[in-house]
């Protein structure tokens, strides 16, 4: 694992770019409210359906922990992987380390803004989503646990995805090199034209 190097950002043809970040301190505040009303939502739904929550002690909890370390890990990887299908390109072009006290994963090719998208939800969904849903359906508290712990990593995911909305839909977005965000290019027709 590394620290987020500089690269520089490359250059597109017929576009110019603007770059985007977010604040990880930020984030990281806004994961304590955040947090508190999805769980909280999540915990009322499932003891609405079941009445009451199992916990096996100190077991779970050590399996929690152990699931919390590699669904990190597999969150990045999930990035990793759907950015190259959705590209079609190699993993040579894929990085993973740490920064700011972070896991992370990096990709140095400029994709369609819709393909950013994908790649950026797709740990909420697999991770965070999906494993909730499933909690709830079978009434498991562990997978519950974790499956609100995975939405609320991915916290960084969403305010990133919610900056992109506004730019336009041709728009190409390159994951940052060195912080956490995007560089978007527009079109140099379009520069001026997003909110």
């Amino acid at each position: 694992m590394r620290t987020k190097q500089a690269e520089p950002i490359p250059d597109v043809e017929g576009y110019e770019y603007e770059q985007k970040t977010i604040s990880i301190l930020a984030a990281n505040l806004i994961s304590i409210p955040f947090l508190i009303i999805v769980g909280g939502l999540c915990a009322y739904i499932y003891y609405k359906v079941w009445h009451s929550f199992e916990w096996n002690g100190m077991g779970n909890a050590l399996w929690l922990f152990i699931a919390i370390v590699v669904g990190i890990v597999v969150h990045e990887l999930i990035h990793g992987l759907t950015w190259i299908l959705v590209t079609r390109q190699s993993f040579s072009h894929l990085a993973f380390g740490t920064m700011s006290g972070a896991v992370y994963c990096h990709i140095d090719v400029p994709m369609r803004k819709n393909h950013y998208v994908i790649g950026g939800l797709m740990p909420l969904l697999l991770l965070g989503i999906m494993p909730t849903i499933i909690a709830i359906a079978v009434g498991s508290t562990f997978w519950l646990v974790f499956g609100v712990i995975f939405i609320v990593c991915a916290i960084g995911d969403i305010m990133i995805i919610w900056k992109i909305r506004h730019e336009p839909k041709d728009a190409l977005i390159y994951d940052h090199p060195t912080e956490a965000g995007y560089v978007v290019y527009r079109k140099k027709s379009d520069v001026g034209c997003t909110m």
